[in-house]
């Protein structure tokens, strides 16, 4: 770099506009842009996300290795930088950049896997909690000795937690965390008095520790685009062309999508339970250089219905986007956040190829996109315009009246009028579908249907719950003719103690033909595998307890 003026904000938005929208020219105003010193902590931040763009989106092949060598040398100079400058460290701070330390709130499953991938970069910033809770949450675990020291003791949490673990940062996390797994305690307590704590973990950054600068999963060639970006998609099309199966993957290469998923949402101070609980995970080239992850649950941790499946979306080998779907026959919910350094690309017509894996796995029919995802109490939807991204691409109300409106209102804003804020609320606080084929399996809305479970588990529950869910349990396994030998697997109990509520509410299950309960069996068996696409297809075809489920759930709508 020489000793030319700081690359501004703005003159790096003015480049990244000149590169999304192919401008004759761009590559010559990166590379000098790319001369000059880095700026402001903003445009250092809009500079490293416009390399990423390059990367993912390279124009031609010389271009996208001109990309790498300049993520290269954006982290020199970067470091160089960090290492004389604390404040702007700071300014950086939870931007998974190279060398910029990162705070956040996790669950207690992902801060162990942290904290045993990099033992001597997670400490402990802060926890939140109440010095009460703290103490009511810890004190069980301790000795008699210790309880009657700590509980002398004045201050507040952070205190507390010094005079329990240590002074030092790493060393009062490490103790912190030891304690929780060590303690024979269930894992979902496990987690409960983890998150009752609040505590913020930070990673120290440097050239050792993982970054978004630096982190690819490269199972595919890279790809570049000649001409402009795909602006519009045809997404029924694209949804009907027929997938390949998924890549090859070593043991150790599934570990390592594992371990990336994980970590890329770390770094964006983000978690999700397919990611984090991930049981298996498997990926499949989309062409075009895209390359889509999935992540199925283990057994400990899936719903009770819905089948949970997440995704995380490379592009060229640079990570693009999460989210997941919730798959139960008759809807799929699908949601999809794709990361700030690629939005402006082909967002729809990844979406598209998203939900041509989805569909074509898992035999999704119907696809919804919840009022969250669009707007309905969510000022970043709202603002961001997510309703018209989802109707674009063929999603529609599912009431007439709000399909008029919508219909309408889209015409308005093609004739270059805004759409009024109270009409835009109106239409996103109802959902959006796109039915792809028929689909003979009822509607059921599965948090009914949970609430009423519950409400049945609380009225039969005189004899204590766990007496309950095991008498409940028994009476299903008799049902559906399985063995007791059956029950020495955890996996298959969870999915039994998960559906026994749902089924004991079926007055007369035990009357049912038996073919129909050897199909339930059948699926009980695939969820507890961990098999979802074996799940959801033999799920289908238990077609009497889908509508005993769904006239259950109408009881109460």
């Amino acid at each position: 770099m020489s000793n030319r003026k700081p690359l501004s904000r703005d003159a790096v938005l003015q480049l990244r506009k000149a590169v999304v929208t192919r401008s004759a020219g761009a590559d010559d105003l990166m590379e000098r842009a790319l001369r000059r010193p880095l700026g402001s902590a903003a445009s250092i931040h809009e500079l490293h996300d416009l390399l990423l763009f390059v990367e993912a989106y390279p124009a031609s092949m010389a271009q996208y290795r001109s990309a790498v060598r300049n993520v290269k040398g954006f982290r020199r100079a970067l470091g160089a930088r960090l290492k004389d400058d604390r404040r702007l460290r700071e300014q950086l701070r939870d931007t998974g950049m190279q060398g910029c330390d990162m705070v956040g709130l996790y669950s207690f499953g992902l801060a162990h896997w942290l904290l045993r991938r990099w033992p001597g970069r997670i400490e402990l910033h802060s926890a939140d909690a109440e010095r009460q809770v703290a103490e009511t949450s810890l004190l069980p675990m301790l000795t008699m000795a210790e309880r009657e020291v700590l509980e002398q003791l004045d201050g507040d949490t952070e205190q507390f937690l010094r005079s329990a673990f240590g002074k030092d940062a790493g060393a009062r996390f490490h103790g912190l965390i030891r304690t929780l797994a060590e303690h024979p305690m269930d894992d979902g307590l496990r987690e409960a008095l983890f998150s009752n704590l609040q505590p913020y973990l930070r990673m120290v950054g440097d050239e050792r520790t993982p970054s978004l600068t630096g982190l690819r999963m490269s199972l595919l060639e890279p790809f570049h685009h000649e001409g402009a970006l795909e602006r519009t998609t045809d997404a029924v099309r694209i949804i009907a062309q027929p997938i390949a199966g998924a890549l090859p993957l070593t043991r150790a290469k599934r570990r390592e999508l594992i371990d990336m998923g994980r970590m890329v949402l770390a770094l964006m101070q983000r978690e999700t339970d397919p990611i984090t609980y991930a049981g298996s995970a498997e990926a499949f080239d989309m062409g075009r250089g895209l390359m889509i992850a999935l992540y199925h649950l283990d057994a400990r941790h899936r719903l009770a219905l819905e089948g949970y499946v997440g995704f995380m979306a490379f592009k060229n080998g640079v990570p693009m986007a999460y989210g997941g779907a919730w798959l139960f026959p008759g809807r799929s919910k699908v949601g999809i956040n794709v990361f700030p350094a690629l939005r402006g690309g082909e967002s729809a017509w990844f979406f598209a190829q998203l939900m041509r894996l989805y569909r074509q796995r898992f035999d999704v029919r119907v696809f919804e996109a919840e009022n969250y995802q669009l707007g309905h109490g969510n000022a970043d939807g709202l603002r961001s315009g997510a309703y018209w991204f989802y109707y674009r691409l063929g999603f529609r109300p599912w009431n007439e009246p709000l399909a008029r409106i919508a219909e309408r209102e889209l015409d308005r804003m093609r004739a270059g009028e805004p759409v009024p804020i109270a009409t835009l609320k109106r239409l996103v606080a109802d959902g959006l579908v796109l039915r792809l084929a028929d689909d003979p399996a009822p509607l059921i809305e599965t948090s009914v249907l949970l609430n009423r479970a519950q409400e049945h588990l609380v009225l039969q529950g005189t004899e204590g719950r766990r007496r309950t869910v095991e008498a409940m349990r028994s009476r299903l396994c008799g049902a559906l003719g399985m063995e007791p030998a059956e029950m020495h697997s955890l996996e298959l109990r969870l999915a039994l103690d998960a559906w026994a509520p749902l089924c004991d509410m079926i007055a007369d299950l035990h009357s049912w033909p038996q073919q129909e309960r050897r199909r339930m069996a059948s699926a009980l068996r695939a969820r507890a595998t961990g098999d979802e696409q074996a799940h959801q297809a033999l799920l289908r075809r238990c077609p009497r307890l889908l509508s005993a489920w769904a006239a259950l759930a109408e009881r109460v709508a």
